[in-house]
């Protein structure tokens, strides 16, 4: 091109990137940052960007939803954040305390809005503490405190109304049955006895006392099921309040006990209509619609436990099962077995009532291991744990047991010597059960096993007949003065034999080992038999077999399903 001439018109220097704002509406851009010179003269100083972009067109509305969302999380951080400043953790609740605020904190906190809180503080606190809400300390042991069924609830107690010395002016009263012999003027004739009783039958308050009198004699102290002094104790404190007040949470009465009982035990009444079991299931529905789930104590795993024995007694082997089951669990629930002895220095028990959980829970083994035993399966009860034997209590034993029709003077009833002894024997059940049951697995032991485990399992039992107390063994001289507790000890204990040897009638006479003499379990068999049936002849010519409580059946079908095989085996005639 000619010197001198104009250079030509361009189009001006180049941007190498547009703003997003010209870009899109594809206007000439002079790449001036951060406003470029178009968006400036628009007033879109603002929405000026240089980002790459990425095909989605933001809108204004867009940009606000980003922003709020962003000063929400940044306002819950910062809070979550002065939450856990202010927290300090304490093992008196399930969640985490605040220490107190400073005044600058509190001025701070008045200016916020509820709106403004995203949740309450106990809410976010224990949003926070969930992962650790399992590792607390308990105030009594000082260690970990548990959670689940290892862990005692002591529902009865925690929830339970005030202390029995506050409500009763007499704590040491008690209930006084109206039976022969008994001044009606020292029975509280005025007392309210049959306040939860269903009223659709017919019972006079003599006809009832009578019956819980031959209850407590023949029925529910030999595995300590209803303890006579202590049910009759609380009974008073429950029903001497009046009905516009609350009375007393006990731990050996309530009404669902008191009809549970009296759906069992009015077998033994005299009188057909009361004997009926149509009769006795309004008491065994009053029972149930008197249920204390939510705040079960000693007294309901009981009343559970009659009601088992009660569709026992008719038969319905299924609803039994189902109420001796809940019996079993609600001890689970309930801590029994465990040391209650930190709970009654803090006073939430009684210092009595470590004895009667104790009980309570060797009561739940003996009935679960008696179920096994009777139908030939494996114990699923309480598990075993280093609980302590049952108590022994030497001055509730002098108390004397008479039944005036029997002719016998009254003796000592040695009622805790005997359900200690009963535990021990059957803890003795336990591996006869196991033993034998493992007999059907086709994985059971073999033959040198079984005969091992049967002379491990026969010396235990003689050892346990070899150290029982004078005063409860059965002998020629004693039998006739015998009390329904020790009958039904030794009739169990001759029950234990059979069941041990009696799948063992086709093995031939021999020794264990070498140096032992040869054994013959056709003739153990019938020894056993014999005592069984001399047992039951001594009780009925005592107390008649109407008095025979549901669980000699057992020990009498043993017997004579023994007798049976024996007579069938062809191998030798029984005695007698």
């Amino acid at each position: 091109m000619p010197k001198g001439l104009p250079l030509p018109k361009g189009r001006g220097p180049y941007a190498i990137q547009a703003c997003t704002i010209c870009r899109a509406k594809k206007s000439k851009c002079d790449g001036v940052r951060p406003v470029c010179g178009s968006c400036a003269a628009s007033g879109k100083d603002d929405k000026c960007s240089w980002g790459r972009d990425t095909g989605r067109k933001y809108t204004e509305a867009d940009f606000q939803a980003l922003q709020k969302r962003a000063d929400s999380l940044q306002a819950y951080v910062d809070r979550l954040e002065a939450m856990i400043a202010r927290c300090v953790c304490q093992d008196v609740s399930s969640h985490l305390r605040f220490r107190p605020q400073e005044l600058g904190e509190q001025s701070e906190r008045e200016g916020e809005s509820d709106a403004d809180a995203p949740d309450s503080d106990e809410e976010i606190t224990r949003e926070l503490a969930v992962p650790m809400e399992h590792l607390k300390l308990d105030d009594l042991s000082g260690g970990l405190l548990l959670h689940g069924i290892g862990a005692a609830t002591i529902t009865g107690s925690t929830n339970a109304a005030p202390r029995v010395q506050e409500v009763v002016e007499n704590p040491n009263a008690s209930y006084v049955l109206q039976v022969e012999g008994i001044d009606i003027s020292q029975s509280h004739p005025e007392i309210d006895w049959s306040r939860h009783l269903p009223p659709e039958v017919i019972l006079e308050r003599r006809e009832h006392d009578k019956v819980l009198d031959l209850s407590f004699k023949f029925f529910t102290m030999w595995m300590f099921r209803a303890i006579p002094s202590l049910f009759l104790r609380d009974m008073y404190r429950a029903l001497s309040v009046p009905r516009s007040k609350e009375p007393p949470r006990t731990p050996h009465y309530s009404p669902m006990l008191h009809n549970a009982i009296l759906s069992l035990s009015l077998a033994l009444s005299d009188e057909p209509y009361l004997r009926d079991p149509k009769t006795r299931l309004y008491f065994a529905t009053a029972a149930k619609s008197l249920h204390a789930y939510t705040k079960a104590d000693l007294s309901t795993v009981h009343a559970m436990a009659f009601l088992g024995s009660f569709h026992s007694d008719l038969g319905e082997r299924i609803p039994a099962e189902l109420y001796f089951g809940m019996s079993s669990r609600l001890g689970l629930i309930l801590g029994l077995g465990l040391d209650a002895t930190p709970w009654a220095e803090a006073g939430l028990i009684e210092i009595d009532e470590i004895k009667s959980r104790n009980w309570s829970y060797w009561t739940l083994f003996c009935l679960d291991a008696l179920w096994a035993f009777y139908f030939g399966w494996d114990l699923g009860g309480p598990p075993r744990r280093s609980t302590p034997m049952p108590f022994v209590d030497s001055d509730m034993d002098q108390n004397p047991w008479y039944h005036a029709p029997a002719n016998i003077p009254p003796q000592p009833n040695y009622l805790t010597l005997v359900f200690f002894e009963t535990s021990a024997l059957f803890m003795i059940t336990r591996q006869i059960s196991e033993l034998v049951n493992n007999l059907r697995s086709s994985a059971g032991p073999n033959a040198a096993q079984v005969e091992e485990q049967i002379a491990k399992i026969d010396l235990e039992l003689n050892n346990w007949k070899r150290r029982l107390p004078p005063q409860l063994d059965i002998m020629l001289e004693n039998r006739a003065s015998s009390t329904p507790q020790r009958l039904m000890l030794h009739i169990t204990y001759w029950w234990c034999s059979i069941t041990l040897h009696r799948p063992f009638f086709n093995y031939p006479a021999q020794r264990i080992q070498h140096s032992d003499p040869e054994v013959d379990y056709i003739k153990l068999c019938i020894h056993a038999a014999e005592n069984i049936l001399e047992l039951v002849e001594t009780w009925s010519s005592l107390y008649t077999l109407r008095l025979a409580v549901s669980t000699m059946q057992g020990g009498r079908l043993q017997c004579g399903d023994g007798l049976l095989a024996v007579r069938t085996s062809g191998d030798s005639e029984p005695a007698g």
